[in-house]
């Protein structure tokens, strides 16, 4: 999921910064700090991890007595319907972020918000008000 997030910043910021003209003025955001802050983060993951146990519990039932052949096809079944549970979760995380994104670069009149890792210095930290923003 986080490799979703950066790309997903990364999307936003250039959709940002071509959106909101020549502004001087850039954002930060920590996205630690989204990851344990941001409800929709957190509702996301904690569906995720309910999902992907029943998907397991499933699968060790139906598995059960089975030959090698036919609980291989069920795992792989199992597992397909997970990477599906986790692309549409990432999808919604990134939906979520970019929206906050463009609507605290709007407010606050920013031409781009980046990773804060990557910005030796500078920027207005905007962390907070995309974590309470994210839906």
């Amino acid at each position: 999921m986080k490799k979703l997030l950066v790309i997903a910043m990364l999307a936003t910021f250039a959709a940002v910064s071509f959106g909101c003209g020549r502004s001087a003025e850039f954002g930060v955001v920590d996205m630690q700090k989204i990851e344990t802050e941001s409800s929709a983060y957190k509702t996301i993951k904690e569906d995720v991890m309910t999902k992907g146990k029943a998907l397991q519990e499933e699968m060790m039932k139906e598995t059960e007595g089975k030959s090698q052949e036919e609980a291989q096809k069920i795992v792989q079944e199992k597992s397909a319907k997970m990477q599906v549970l986790q692309a549409d979760a990432q999808n919604k995380l990134k939906a979520s972020f970019e929206t906050a994104a463009a609507e605290v670069a709007k407010e606050k009149k920013l031409g781009a918000i980046l990773v804060k890792e990557a910005v030796p210095q500078g920027g207005v930290d905007v962390t907070e008000d995309i974590a309470k923003k994210m839906k």
